[in-house]
């Protein structure tokens, strides 16, 4: 019965070699689930000699070519999803051997009582593991350990050496960058094509543009006030009047049409689905399109040349993606975007606009819109101190003020009055402690004193979102005449002074729950955790929108909770 012919082996080489059942896809789900390389026996490897090779790789082009594309695309998400498996397996195990080495170089100290040094005695982590793993666990990666795992859930990485380390082991040519979309936007390197050619194909139709733009306008510019909506709104109608919403026409300004696509992914991206729904969008055209504008906003800004071409339409737009970019899985891009725009800001003077030589040159509102979007790349900023340890923009080296507490007509009202500015305004105040806190604590040479100067801060903070927070904010009865956004800015409010609070006390999280000195650390973040996770429950119950904090400040207080549970259980086994 040898005949010269049989059957195509497609089970995987790794599920024949441990003899488990394979499903024969490409990559098979034992593979994938492992994260080890899947792939397919070679023809030489085949039992039947009599099959010769030229009609093997025919059969395999035969097999492949119908499904090459989408086992391309499930290949580069497996990938992925392994690279992050891993990485967080590896911070995982990372923090546990580094607390479990602290808990013991402080077994024989005077920090512990007798009681809960007998609890680390019979832990089953021994000092001998714990003096082995010394090593690799530096103290620096023991203090960010919280801020590590929660750059790890946003899709960025905080320790370069430990990013290098996952490019070697995944033996990939750069740093994993941010989460791959299924719709990635590769017709922008199509020859022939052009990025306004492409954005005149995703922009809808002018009903649905507006709607979108009056939505952004009234319901998230609040948020981060970067622009002038009355300002904004007249420049839509000419594009609509002038140009006939024609994003190729002449005279068309590419970082104005980036500008415009920013707005509308932000709408897009977090208005509730009932929202998206009345305005025709529904499910997955819904997640396409904001991924798609997010792209179409970028790509006009590379081909408009910003980087060259400053204007600050292409400051307006990347302070609007603020809003989007981290909820899409783009924090790594927009780092590098905002750093670009600070440099823009700078180089059209949006950082000197209250100098006296300059103040007479500006109209009342041009000079409105750039303090307000300097005020948000400000913010942006300093928040982001976790991320590098350090920051672009110095307090001492610009002049341009905050914006003043108004509206679209630029009449200034008193504080406890809400207005479009009213939240940046209190923000930047907070934000502002971020980089007094980075220069005092590295100038600070032992535990004790650098923990002073948290205390110090902490103090502070809570007296800005104490005694000096406008009364719309406080906890008093909404009046009927405010606008429609401020119960979502309380509640926001809650959530990003929480947070602050945990980002104020990060060098000293991990510490907190192992050393009674630094409890007060430890009760506060908890406290704060407490607050972030129930003020989200709330926020996804008042049809407000859909902030990216709300999800990824839950990730700081998860962590948290995660980090206290698991200390005390380190503590307790074997008690």
């Amino acid at each position: 019965m040898s005949s010269g012919i049989h059957r195509k082996r497609l089970a995987c080489v790794e599920c024949t070699r441990r003899k488990v059942k394979c499903d024969k896809i490409l990559p098979c789900r034992n593979c994938a689930r492992k994260g080890t390389q899947c792939t397919r026996p070679r023809e030489r490897d085949s039992p039947n000699p009599s099959v010769g090779q030229p009609e093997g790789r025919a059969e395999r082009a035969i097999l492949a070519r119908p499904s090459t594309d989408a086992l391309g695309i499930i290949e580069r998400l497996q990938t992925r999803i392994s690279q992050l498996e891993y990485a967080l397996r590896e911070a995982n195990e990372s923090i546990i051997r580094s607390r479990s080495s602290e808990v013991d170089t402080q077994l024989h100290g005077a920090s512990f009582s007798s009681t809960e040094s007998i609890a680390v005695e019979r832990s089953p982590i021994s000092v001998q593991h714990s003096a082995h793993t010394e090593s690799d666990a530096t103290p620096k990666e023991v203090e960010d350990a919280a801020t590590i795992l929660e750059f790890l859930a946003w899709g960025r990485r905080k320790d370069p050496t430990y990013q290098d380390e996952i490019v070697r082991r995944n033996n990939l040519n750069h740093s994993p960058g941010d989460v791959p979309a299924e719709d990635e936007w590769e017709d922008i390197r199509m020859p022939g094509r052009s990025a306004a050619a492409l954005c005149q194909a995703l922009l809808p139709m002018k009903h649905k543009v507006y709607q979108l733009a009056k939505y952004h306008c009234e319901c998230l510019l609040w948020y981060h006030g970067a622009f002038h909506a009355a300002t904004f709104l007249q420049e839509l109608d000419e594009f609509y009047d002038k140009k006939d919403g024609q994003v190729e026409g002449s005279g068309v300004n590419l970082q104005w049409i980036s500008f415009l696509f920013a707005v509308l992914t932000g709408s897009m991206a977090c208005a509730p689905s009932t929202t998206a729904q009345a305005w025709g969008f529904r499910g997955r055209e819904r997640d396409t399109l904001s991924k798609r504008w997010m792209k179409a906003s970028i790509a006009c800004l590379h081909q408009a040349d910003y980087m060259a071409n400053h204007s600050i339409y292409s400051v307006e737009a990347i302070a609007c993606l603020t809003i989007s970019a981290h909820m899409l899985g783009h924090s790594n891009g927009f780092s590098v975007l905002l750093a670009s725009a600070v440099r823009i800001a700078q180089g059209i003077g949006l950082h000197q606009l209250d100098t006296d030589d300059d103040h007479q040159s500006v109209t009342s509102v041009k000079q409105e819109i750039g303090r307000r979007i300097w005020c948000q790349l400000c913010i942006q900023d300093w928040f982001s101190i976790p991320f590098s340890e350090s920051y672009l923009i110095h307090r001492s080296c610009f002049t341009t003020e905050t914006p003043q507490n108004c509206d679209d007509d630029l009449n200034t009202l008193s504080d406890d009055q809400p207005t479009v500015t009213g939240y940046s305004r209190l923000f930047y105040k907070i934000a502002a402690l971020m980089p007094d806190l980075q220069d005092d604590v590295t100038s600070c040479n032992t535990l004790y004193t650098r923990y002073e100067k948290v205390l110090k801060y902490d103090r502070r903070l809570r007296t800005l979102a104490t005694q000096h927070l406008p009364s719309y904010l406080q906890n008093i009865p909404l009046d009927p005449s405010w606008p429609c956004y401020v119960p979502w800015a309380r509640r926001s409010l809650a959530i990003s002074s929480a947070h602050k609070v945990i980002m104020i006390h990060r060098k000293f999280l991990s510490l907190s729950f192992v050393n009674p000195m630094f409890e007060f650390t430890r009760k506060t973040c908890v406290a704060a955790s407490r607050t972030i996770i129930k003020e989200q429950k709330e926020a996804t119950r008042n049809g407000g929108p859909i902030l990216w904090i709300h999800q990824a400040f839950s990730v700081t207080a998860s962590i948290c909770s995660i980090s206290r549970y698991r200390i005390a259980s380190l503590l307790s086994i074997g008690s």
